[in-house]
């Protein structure tokens, strides 16, 4: 006959099962306090989204999990590589900020050239923020590619020439170099009086740093200078 268990027992049985299920995150100091500190992050941003339908407001909790692991491990991983410094405690790249925000670098012809000839989907493209009271630059990816016409569709921000005109005046794409990319993996600020306080990068532009490949992104700058 099976022994029946008693109280403790089976209150010992449930302290093992979850103290396994949280082993691996133990082990792992790094990728526990990337997630901590982004799930404080997403959940402090939905809890004052004043507007979001409850529907979708499960759906972004529903997701959660996914995409904070996910953005964890691409941020660990890309940190071997990467020029910048990761700091897990506030999941925020670091590097030294310009005393101004990086403007596009070379011609309009260079520039022109360097997206007709490297544009592709996927690519992650920087975008210059400005207004009389702040500029920034932010991360996005092309999800098609207009040759035809000279002109790219990032995910997020709409069309831009090859050029770097944009829909708005607000905004400009540039042709990505370290200084640039440096600017907007840390979420580099700037008001009509120089630096100001790096803003958080979204959890999306988290995920877009991690898929940068330095080494190769380099070394395509390099040949396209």
């Amino acid at each position: 006959m099976a022994k029946r268990l008693t109280v403790e027992d089976r209150k010992s049985t449930r302290d093992n099962q979850q103290a396994d299920i949280f082993q691996p995150i133990a082990q792992h100091g790094d990728f526990a306090e990337l997630c901590a500190a982004l799930y404080e992050r997403e959940l402090n941003q939905l809890a004052h989204a004043d507007d979001l339908p409850v529907a979708a407001l499960q759906r972004r909790l529903a997701s959660l999990p996914f995409y904070i692991q996910r953005a964890a491990h691409g941020c660990l991983r890309a940190a071997d590589d990467s020029p910048l410094s990761l700091d897990v405690q506030n999941a925020s790249w670091q590097g030294k900020q310009a005393t101004q925000c990086p403007d596009a670098s070379g011609t309009v012809k260079a520039q022109h050239d360097w997206f007709a000839k490297h544009s592709a989907l996927g690519l992650v493209v920087p975008v210059r923020y400005y207004t009389p009271e702040l500029k920034t630059i932010f991360l996005d990816s092309i999800d098609r590619v207009d040759s035809k016409h000279n002109r790219i569709h990032l995910n997020y921000r709409g069309w831009f020439t090859y050029s770097g005109e944009g829909e708005t005046t607000t905004e400009q794409l540039l042709k990505p170099n370290k200084r640039i990319m440096t600017a907007a993996c840390c979420g580099h600020q700037w008001n009509h009086k120089g630096r100001i306080n790096p803003r958080t990068l979204t959890l999306r532009e988290l995920l877009l740093v991690a898929t940068l490949d330095w080494k190769k992104f380099q070394a395509a700058l390099s040949i396209a200078r």
